[in-house]
């Protein structure tokens, strides 16, 4: 039985309790980003993360943490919080093999502090969110009524296991047997309706842990749940390729987590803004 899996032992270092709370959320943001990453977070604060209403939609945006064993770094990231009110850390350890922790407290905390949100997305920091085009499109779901059961990402349906050991996703067949992975999304960034975000909490208590984290999250919680993932052709797009073109993707993907090219493309989605007109079908 893993503590922060299993019995959902998380206790909240810092935490913005008053976020949601009394408010009509339409959109939650939640970031995974590592603990030092104070300029990703500024280039966020300045762009997407900046838009609080959108067609009179409320969004919230949060940071979520894990802890780091540099006292300095954590005064830093205290006084962060303390000024943008938009981090919350747990008690794991903020690394690459605890995403999966990092996970499921991003969850623990939407249960218990904004479950009044109609959508979440959960993003990790090379992501950039077309703002203008995301909030009609889940409008559109829900003047439809299609608000739950709701999983879209780009699917990953064939993936084998790595077992290279100087390979960063290297995973042993005690870790997993099987010799391929379930589908499941690609762990940039979902978007999930507030009733997957509770069922996958809840479900996290009987799943075995996988440190591949979108593969447990997705692929585990999803079968168990019997939830179908759909990718729209519009998902996302590489942020090189879209710098200045019409943005028509839903989502950005700034492989090179280059800030310059993030600003411009930003700057491309605002000059479209109102005149935006995507050839796709809601």
């Amino acid at each position: 039985m893993d503590p922060f899996i299993h019995q959902h032992r998380y206790e909240l270092l810092l935490n913005q309790n008053v976020k949601c709370k009394g408010k009509n959320v339409f959109l939650l943001v939640f970031v995974h980003m590592a603990p030092g990453n104070f300029d990703g977070r500024s280039l966020i604060r300045s762009t997407f993360g900046s838009v609080l209403k959108f067609h009179n939609k409320r969004i919230e945006h949060v940071f979520v943490l894990g802890t780091t064993g540099n006292a300095t770094l954590q005064l830093e990231i205290e006084h962060e919080s303390k000024r943008y009110m938009d981090i919350i850390q747990g008690n794991f350890i903020d690394s690459y093999r605890n995403l999966t922790y990092k996970l499921i407290f991003s969850l623990f905390w939407v249960n218990n502090f904004c479950n009044n949100a109609k959508f979440v997305i959960k993003m990790d920091d090379d992501i950039i969110i077309n703002i203008p085009l995301i909030v009609p499109y889940l409008s559109e779901k829900l003047k439809a009524g299609k608000t739950v059961n709701v999983l879209e990402c780009k699917t990953i349906t064939k993936n084998i296991p790595v077992r290279e050991r100087n390979n960063k996703w290297f995973i042993t067949p005690e870790e997993y047997p099987f010799t391929r992975f379930l589908p499941y999304c690609a762990g940039h960034s979902s978007i999930m309706s507030i009733d997957v975000v509770r069922k996958m909490y809840r479900a996290s208590k009987n799943v075995p842990y996988l440190w591949l984290e979108d593969v447990y999250g997705s692929g585990f919680l999803s079968l168990l749940l019997k939830l179908n993932m759909f990718m729209p052709k519009f998902y996302f797009e590489p942020v090189l390729s879209s710098l200045y073109d019409k943005p028509c993707s839903l989502f950005y993907l700034n492989i090179l987590k280059n800030d310059t090219n993030a600003l411009v493309l930003w700057h491309t989605i605002t000059q479209y803004e109102k005149r935006v007109n995507c050839t796709f079908k809601y």
